[in-house]
């Protein structure tokens, strides 16, 4: 009997050492009230024996302590044995509170299996690594490593039925799946148009989809994972809301990041793509505070891909990944989760982080591309910071075809210079599960705004090119070719400003816009913090000034006159008699702050059709010595299955360099560019091409749905566009493929109008971009070059 009680103290303590190992969520706890209980029985004094007895009374205590102990004892084995698993099932908890993510598959050549699984476990830690792989199964494990299935699109996981997913805590499962897979773009789950487009319809799919999860003994369900539209996915949660279960079925939500700019990038206030990641984030935070104080029980954010792409969508080499691990991953996410106080404050202090918008309780209904930057408020900041310190875990993209970029040559070969660098990074944040206390509170209220309209109604100054002049002093409102910020902008005479006084009126919302000169495209702003003549500027490229560039155009008394009110910083613009030009708090400012803004017709009406000037549009570069095209002989019309039709394709003029471009946060003149290589383009660069008959096509923005268009009675940079949804666009917008000399390259030439596209040497994004008519007047910037781009 002494024997026996020895040994049972002897199991309970190796025991306890195999249960904190396991960590297993309720079962833990279970064991551990048993195991407690056991050993408090076996500790206590025998009755009448306080004192431990004498010797001879030993045995006799023994078999008292022995009967008490053992009920309690057969239940904590009980519990132990359901608990046995396989050695790569050791990973048990339901809770993802995993800091370190992999997403990785073995598929085309990636070169990965177990061993590498292991080698990263050895430097983060095996209990605070996960992986996955898009997939509902895995033949990778490693002990206490969790794998996350995923239930990729509707119903399914490539063709694979969800009824098949395999139960959790099963297989180095947890309690955690994932949910499908960027529902927002046209090249994962997107693909399905209707789920693409329609957000709101959905939401009874999700329900089903995780309420089979949940009854194979899932307990969180990380929400659908965002490629960038954050708007699709409030308009989700929207309708989760009215949908019977939904909200139980949204633990966490997760979103995707890849940058263009890694080689460049860089965590300052200075930096644009900084400030475009910080401003990501803090949408999906706001999101989860919006929904929680709906009555979601959202725990946090999942920030399940990220990591840098070339320009033309090839996967970036080395030094620029470890440029963006460092100053986005290292600098700013750990940083943070670790409490850097420097960090922190740093992020508190920037201005220009705004959350994507409209809210989805605004009125609207859902279109692609209307998700646009809003009008930083005061907490944005702060609530940036919070959003950092909201994300549960972060998971590097690790693969491309026939490389693996945290890993080295064929599977089990170590870890790469990057890998390391990752998995170091991951190892020193701190995951104690907590998160901002505010987490369920409501978002602040958006800034002030009338949301009775949206970006693709019939607002006359929308896209307008104007005239901005002041009504006590006349002068016009300019910003100089040549200099930048705050040089440069002022109001002057007509007469020496003529070329350098027009300026396009991008809309925002209803009578709010962004005011961008026409020929420097700088955009007007007027910074918080600063009054009268100081911090008043405008910014080139206009993409880099932030929230302190959206105007409210406010309706004077009288024929066009306005004031023009900056949106963040409540500054007036105003042209004193005394020859100040500045903006000032908007009460304070008089009369000398109502402007008359006079469309220019030459631009703006459908009608007109100038010649190109100099002054604005610039005829484009004629050809040096062209030699004339000899017209082509007639060729048969080409069968349907035409080798461009159905292709997709970056469209680059060859003499200018510039890429064609229509991003989703616009709409018909809104948003359609051509930019150099230098300033590069995203995925808003890539268009399907489709076959109408001969030659002729359909030109459709891959990531934007939006089709080109070149209207009749407009000719050079007026009218040009890009519309959505296609079927809204005309006959103006089959053009045909006139082919060049050189490989891939064409003429692009509005069927309907003879128009043909160009992009001139002068000029980036909007400017001296056009179709010209009479097709010969245009010169060799008229020639652009497809690259295909691969499915």
């Amino acid at each position: 009997e002494r024997g026996r009680y020895h040994k049972v103290n002897a199991c309970f303590a190796s025991t306890l050492g195999a249960m904190l190992r396991l960590r297993q969520g309720m079962a833990f706890a279970k064991m551990c009230t048993l195991l407690v209980a056991s050993l408090a029985v076996s500790v206590a004094p025998c009755e009448g024996h306080e004192d431990g007895g004498r010797a001879e009374m030993f045995g006799q205590c023994v078999r008292q302590r022995a009967a008490k102990m053992t009920p309690v004892f057969m239940q904590f084995k009980s519990a132990v044995k359901k608990s046995n698993r396989s050695s790569a099932d050791l990973v048990v908890e339901s809770s993802l509170n995993r800091w370190c993510g992999i997403a990785v598959n073995t598929e085309q050549g990636n070169d990965y299996n177990s061993e590498d699984l292991a080698d990263a476990a050895g430097i983060v830690g095996s209990s605070k690594l996960w992986h996955y792989n898009w997939k509902m199964t895995s033949k990778v494990h490693t002990d206490n490593v969790q794998f996350v299935p995923m239930i990729k699109e509707p119903g399914h996981t490539q063709g694979t039925a969800v009824s098949e997913l395999p139960a959790a805590f099963q297989d180095g499962r947890g309690g955690a799946v994932k949910g499908w897979n960027e529902p927002d773009d046209a090249g994962q789950a997107g693909k399905d148009f209707n789920l693409r487009s329609n957000p709101e319809a959905y939401a009874q799919a999700w329900t089903s989809d995780m309420l089979v999860a949940k009854a194979k003994g899932y307990t969180e369900f990380i929400g659908p994972a965002m490629a960038h539209d954050t708007c699709w996915l409030d308009y989700f949660l929207k309708a989760c809301d009215s949908t019977a279960g939904c909200k139980d079925l949204v633990t966490y939500l997760a979103f995707h990041r890849y940058r263009l700019d890694c080689s460049s990038y860089e965590a300052s206030p200075n930096n644009q793509g900084w400030r475009d990641d910080l401003s990501y984030v803090l949408t999906y935070y706001r999101l989860m505070q919006k929904y929680n104080a709906r009555g979601f029980n959202i725990k946090g954010l999942v920030f399940d891909e990220l990591g840098c792409l070339t320009p033309s969508y090839t996967f970036s080499g080395e030094q620029e990944q470890l440029r963006y691990m460092k100053q986005w991953y290292k600098l700013t996410l750990v940083k943070v989760k670790n409490g850097d106080v420097d960090t922190i404050n740093r992020i508190k202090d920037t201005d220009w982080i705004m959350p994507k918008g409209p809210d989805a309780h605004s009125g609207q209904s859902y279109s692609l591309g209307m998700c646009v930057a809003q009008p930083q408020d005061a907490s944005a900041a702060a609530d940036a910071v919070k959003a950092i310190q909201s994300l549960v875990t972060v998971a590097w993209f690790s693969i491309s075809p026939g490389k693996n970029h945290l890993f080295s040559g064929s599977g089990g070969q170590g870890i790469s210079t990057l890998g390391q660098a990752y998995f170091d990074a991951c190892k020193d944040v701190a995951m104690d599960g907590s998160l901002p206390e505010d987490i369920n509170k409501p978002a602040p209220a958006p800034a002030s705004q009338d949301n009775s309209g949206d970006v693709n109604s019939d607002d006359p100054l929308d896209g307008a090119i104007v005239k901005i002049l002041n009504k006590v002093t006349g002068k016009v409102l300019f910003a100089e070719t040549g200099k930048n910020w705050g040089s440069g902008l002022g109001a002057g005479s007509l007469e020496q400003h003529s070329e350098d006084s027009d300026w396009r009126l991008d809309r925002i919302s209803a009578g709010r816009y962004r005011i961008i000169s026409r020929e420097s495209g700088r955009a007007l702003y007027a910074q918080r913090g600063s009054d009268w003549g100081r911090g008043i500027g405008a910014g080139s490229p206009s993409s880099a000034v932030g929230g302190d560039g959206a105007w409210n155009v406010v309706a004077q008394d009288g024929n066009h006159r306005y004031r023009i009110v900056n949106a963040l910083s409540n500054r007036c613009l105003y042209s004193a008699l005394n020859g100040k030009f500045g903006a000032g708090t908007e009460s304070m400012v008089g009369i000398d702050g109502v402007w008359s803004i006079q469309v220019q017709l030459d631009f703006a009406s459908p009608s007109a059709t100038p010649a190109p000037t100099v002054a604005f549009t610039p005829a484009p570069t004629p050809a040096p010595t062209p030699t004339p095209t000899p017209a082509p002989s007639p060729a048969p019309t080409p069968s349907p299955q035409d080798e461009l039709n159905g292709k997709k394709v970056r469209i680059t003029n060859v003499a200018s360099k510039r890429t064609l471009y229509a991003q989703s946060a616009g709409n018909w003149r809104r948003g359609i560019g051509a930019a150099t290589q230098t300033t590069f383009v995203g995925s808003d660069g890539v268009w399907k091409l489709e076959l109408v008959n001969g030659n002729k096509y359909r030109i459709i923005n891959e990531d934007s749905n939006r089709m080109l268009y070149a209207p009749s009675g407009s000719n050079w940079n007026a009218g040009l566009g890009a519309g959505s949804p296609p079927s809204a666009v005309g006959g103006d917008g089959v053009w045909k493929l006139i082919p060049q000399s050189g490989p891939n390259r064409y003429r692009i030439v509005n069927n309907q109008n003879n128009r043909c596209l160009y992009a001139a040497l002068v000029g980036n994004w909007r400017q001296n971009l056009g179709a010209g008519s009479p097709e010969t007047a245009v010169g060799a910037d008229g020639v652009w070059e497809f690259t295909f781009v691969l499915s």
